[in-house]
């Protein structure tokens, strides 16, 4: 051995090696690399709940020493938080948030004091080597600052619980020996019914002659704003000739937009009626475009620096445009349908990001315009033969608008039937859907964006409530009879879609229960013979 091993390894033996003071860091998973802690973790005991304001989370901490400790605290806390990302100048993104709220308890041991000075190295608690659960019961915060559990690409809002091993001392609860974190989810109930009713959307366009000869006062009516077009596009229309002998005045198209509601809870059906009044006859199998989108705001921080803007079109549903030569009138009525997995409308921290739900009808009002998908398929290509059937006199209504509506959905490849009006998400597109933005640069195109509230319940108005009760009032008042239909309950003709399909079917009455003890059987031979005679003779005898 050389003289240089030999004094490193006398060097080695005299330095005195280091403790670790820091504090371990700790997962869901809660296995810890520490002197005292083998495992630290939170158990729900109901993992894959959804929690409300003002509910309980129940649940166990369980912690796992390696050795006898002593003077030692474990707290647990709830923290909402939350975080955004933002670009800003440089292309590296930046995080940022707050904590919106937090609660702390202590579920062993106590919080350090100055009286505690005095006695030091007495021993306050401990805890045995092995494993120890302590059981909790945390309610979750109703108010201003709870907001639903989310989570995007450049953001999150963020429910969790933190569970902390503490040595009891001064700024015990900023040195924690070990910590670890369970996540859950909380969804706050927006109701969507107690929002006003949704008014009639309306867009005139009109040629650039008739805006000249119509009067200055005569522009202020029911239209929400007034479309002027271009000197091209009215020499575009005027090149068709087809209306060559109809005045300039007469040149107006009108567009109203009719939502019934305001807002709608995730899962419903958004009905939206479109009325078309045309100058002329008008045919296209691709005519109205209806997508409901999501408009994402995230703001940057700074004050020089603008928001971003994101969109995202989440369902699209495309209908056939058909105005009637006779009348020049056309009104359809176009679905579309608010995904499962959509979170509400979120708008109340705008400096960090917000969340806005538009319903966005496009009218496409040009025959020579082809409309295509993000897959750049063809979905509206004008028919010939739809066009020539359009003259007066020689048309179908109901036919023609079911013939153009069966050769879209063969184009997209959707096999459903139109006659089924009872599968209504069967023409609700969520893929491969119209690039709308790209569609509104075309000439004759254009439509409106209506803000839709999103929310999570629906609850039932006091209006309904009272027609519920007069109608299980009608049905108490019915007269029985032996072949009366099943009569359903004030409960069920409020969850009517739980009744059976065969619900509406006569069937007799139930026969009554009887007895055993009621019931007399006849075992004499004699007496069966003669209650058989007695209903076989007209004068039975008395003596047997």
């Amino acid at each position: 051995m050389s003289l240089l091993s030999v004094f490193k390894k006398e060097r080695d033996s005299l330095i005195p090696r280091r403790k670790s003071h820091g504090a371990a860091t700790g997962s869901s998973s809660g296995l810890l690399n520490n002197n005292v802690v083998r495992q630290l973790i939170i158990e729900l005991k109901e993992p894959h709940r959804i929690w409300k304001p003002d509910e309980y989370v129940v649940g166990e901490a369980i912690l796992v020493l390696k050795k006898d400790t002593t003077n030692l605290a474990l707290r647990l806390r709830m923290v909402s938080e939350i975080r955004v990302k933002t670009s800003g100048s440089t292309t590296v993104k930046k995080s940022r948030g707050e904590r919106l709220f937090e609660r702390s308890t202590l579920l062993y041991g106590e919080d350090y004091s100055e009286d505690q000075d005095k006695d030091k190295g007495k021993i306050t608690n401990g805890l045995t080597k092995g494993e120890h659960r302590f059981p909790f019961r945390m309610k979750v915060r109703s108010g201003r600052k709870v907001f639903s559990s989310l989570e995007f690409e450049r953001g999150s809002i963020r429910h969790y619980l933190q569970c902390q091993v503490e040595n009891m001392g001064p700024k015990q609860e900023e040195k924690p020996v070990s910590c670890c974190e369970q996540a859950f989810f909380v969804i706050v109930p927006v109701d969507v019914a107690t929002l006003p009713k949704q008014k009639t959307r309306r867009v005139v366009l009109q040629s650039a002659s008739t805006v000249r000869q119509v009067p200055k006062g005569l522009g202020d009516g029911s239209s929400s704003f007034l479309t002027r077009t271009t000197n091209k596009s009215s020499n575009s229309n005027s090149s068709s000739g087809s209306n060559s002998e109809l005045n300039a005045v007469d040149k107006t198209v009108t567009i109203s937009v009719n939502i019934s509601h305001s807002g709608y809870s995730i899962g419903e059906i958004i009905p939206i009626n479109v009325s078309v009044q045309h100058y002329k006859s008008f045919c296209h199998p691709a005519g109205l475009i209806v997508t409901l989108s999501r408009i994402c705001r995230v703001g940057s921080g700074g004050k020089d620096e603008p928001m971003e803007t994101f969109r995202k079109d989440i369902c699209q549903s495309v209908s056939p445009l058909y105005v009637d030569p006779t009348t020049f009138h056309s009104n359809s009525t176009v679905y579309l349908k608010v995904p499962i997995d959509a979170f509400s409308t979120f708008t109340s921290l705008s400096k960090y990001f917000t969340f806005q739900y538009y319903v966005e009808v496009v009218v496409n009002l040009s025959q020579k315009n082809i409309v295509f998908t993000e897959s750049n398929r063809a979905i509206g290509v004008p028919s010939d033969t739809a066009l020539s059937s359009s003259e007066p006199g020689k048309t179908n209504i109901e036919g023609n608008i079911n013939q153009i509506q069966r050769k879209f959905l063969n184009m997209v490849g959707n096999d459903a039937s139109v006659a089924d009006d009872n599968d209504i998400e069967s023409n609700i597109f969520y893929r491969d859907m119209v690039n709308v933005q790209k569609l509104k640069r075309q000439n004759n195109v254009t439509g409106m964006s209506v803000e839709t509230i999103i929310g999570t319940t629906r609850s039932q108005s006091k209006c309904q409530t009272i027609e519920v009760e007069q109608t299980a009032q009608v049905i108490n008042e019915l007269p029985e009879s032996p072949l009366t239909p099943i009569t359903p309950s004030a409960k069920s003709v409020i969850n009517d879609w739980l009744m059976p399909a065969y619900a509406d079917v006569n069937y007799p009455p139930v026969p009554q229960y009887t007895p055993n003890s009621e019931v007399h059987i006849i075992e004499d031979k004699k007496e069966l013979e003669h209650s058989r005679l007695k209903q076989l003779e007209s004068d039975p005898p008395t003596d047997y």
